[in-house]
């Protein structure tokens, strides 16, 4: 590019600044130079204006049909708008193109189709953008992780295994935390807590858990570090089961003669209020009491060295009021097995895929007349109120009806709990409660893949999928251990 275009491009973008867009387009229309037009792209993307930065990438297209990096572009923008199908469209037009950078767009199409949940096809671009350039990780990392939601565990940890080992050669391990993190998880999913729980501590690596880490103002307790008699807080980091899962860990701190300050989420701080009168409960963070040292409570399995023998000792029993057990106990059916029924979880990336529809669930109550069921959910939308109405069996509240310590109480109530991996599943289990968990292929790595029942809970029932994403036969199997019940 000559001085003078150069002079014309770097003046578009000052007016694309100065919001004068007519003016910068006219200025790059002269020039007829697709980087001139994706670098304008860029920098309107960078102010948040999508639609222009689209007409951008379109305008470098159209100037040069080949330029490759306007179409990756133009995608990535279109996906962001929500717009998925043409996303594609677009990414299959750039497979037209003649690259050695095609390794790029199967990877992207990989991440597109995964999100429509095809991982059949996912994995195939995955694998392709693979083969076509082997230093590109990124797209090791997503095979292992297809490979173990379709339940092909001992392919996943080889490929992640692959995965670490070509960083640590290249000295780029720290590139890949999620990677280390994914392979953790899938060692405690089999049973393997030594380990797992070890390299467990990298997703403090990772974006999402950067952001999690803190310590409010002190230090942070370090594994074998001797502090008895000292004020340890423990803080939550993520989701509401799995402060119910690992609660158990904070008594064995109390054990060592450490005093336990419990940062809990708001809402459950009246269920777990009593359990222990040594351990500090407070959810008001603006509030905290003195202490000494601060730890996640997610890194405490590891600090306690839990292992398949051990986890027995985190047990607890979750006892909830007895004014609303009693109120409970008033509303429940006299005459018949009284279930109570969870279908959707949390807002996690996880949500589209171990949660059930409620079209699928109610066939459970279709088949069941002789039971009542008592959804464990506080809130639903105007469609799932509609048909839960329909039945003479089913029951729900709404809002502070359906807290976790009423849940609990009710629970208690209860012949039976049939939930997916969600809270509910630990209330229910924690309260002694028989409960069912229906698991996806792959479950969570509270709920080892290799086990029907857990060691954390002995009231549990495993009920996992036969294949990635189909609810059906697992439907089918609650419905017929129902009628021996």
């Amino acid at each position: 590019m000559n001085n003078t275009n150069l002079e014309k491009k770097n003046l578009a973008i000052v007016k694309i600044r100065e919001n004068k867009i007519d003016e910068a387009e006219t200025i790059l229309s002269k020039i007829k130079d697709p980087k001139s037009y994706f670098n304008a792209a860029i920098f309107l993307e960078k102010m948040n204006k999508i639609d222009l930065a689209i007409k951008f990438y379109d305008s470098s297209i159209k100037i040069d049909p080949n330029y490759f990096p306007s179409f990756i572009n133009k995608s990535k923008l279109i996906e962001k708008k929500g717009n998925i199908t043409l996303a594609i469209q677009c990414l299959n037009d750039a497979l037209k193109i003649k690259t050695n950078l095609q390794y790029i767009t199967y990877y992207q199409l990989g991440n597109l189709y995964s999100k429509l949940l095809n991982y059949k096809k996912s994995l195939k671009l995955y694998i392709k953008s693979y083969r076509l350039n082997k230093d590109f990780l990124l797209s090791l990392h997503n095979i292992g992780n297809i490979l173990e939601e379709f339940g092909k565990f001992r392919f996943s940890l080889k490929t992640y295994n692959l995965l670490i080992k070509e960083a640590k050669k290249r000295n780029i391990l720290n590139d890949f935390p999620k990677t280390l993190l994914n392979r953790s998880l899938l060692l405690l999913k089999s049973g393997n807590y030594k380990e797992g729980l070890k390299d467990y501590e990298y997703r403090w690596l990772t974006p999402e858990f950067k952001n999690r880490k803190r310590n409010f103002g002190v230090e942070t307790w370090k594994k074998n570090q001797d502090i008895s008699g000292k004020t340890l807080l423990v803080f939550n980091e993520q989701g509401l089961g799995d402060t119910v899962y690992f609660f158990g860990c904070l008594n064995r701190l109390i054990e060592k003669k450490i005093k336990v300050i419990f940062l809990i989420q708001k809402s459950l701080k009246d269920l777990f209020k009593n359990i222990n009168k040594k351990i500090t409960i407070i959810s008001d963070e603006d509030n905290l009491p003195k202490f000494d040292y601060s730890i996640s409570l997610l890194s405490l399995p590891y600090y306690l060295n839990i292992d398949e023998k051990s986890i027995l000792k985190i047990r607890y029993k979750l006892t909830p009021e007895k004014k609303l057990v009693t109120h409970w106990r008033k509303i429940v059916s006299k005459k018949k097995k009284n279930i109570g029924i969870s279908w959707k979880g949390g807002f996690d990336n996880t949500k589209r895929t171990r949660s059930i529809s409620l079209e699928k669930i109610s066939k459970i109550f279709d088949q069941n007349k002789n039971l009542d069921f008592y959804c464990l959910h506080n809130e639903y939308d105007e469609q799932e109120k509609k048909k839960l109405n329909k039945y003479n069996n089913v029951f729900y509240y709404l809002g502070n009806e359906m807290n976790f310590s009423n849940t609990s109480a009710l629970c208690t109530n209860l012949d039976l709990t049939i939930t997916i991996d969600t809270s509910i599943a630990h209330i229910s289990c924690a309260a002694g409660i028989e409960t069912w968990i229906l698991l996806r292929k792959n479950p969570a790595f509270l709920f080892p893949f290799n086990k029907k029942k857990s060691l954390r809970y002995p009231t549990a029932k495993y009920i996992n999928q036969d294949r990635f994403n189909d609810w059906k036969s697992v439907i089918d199997k609650v419905s017929l251990d129902l009628k021996n019940l």
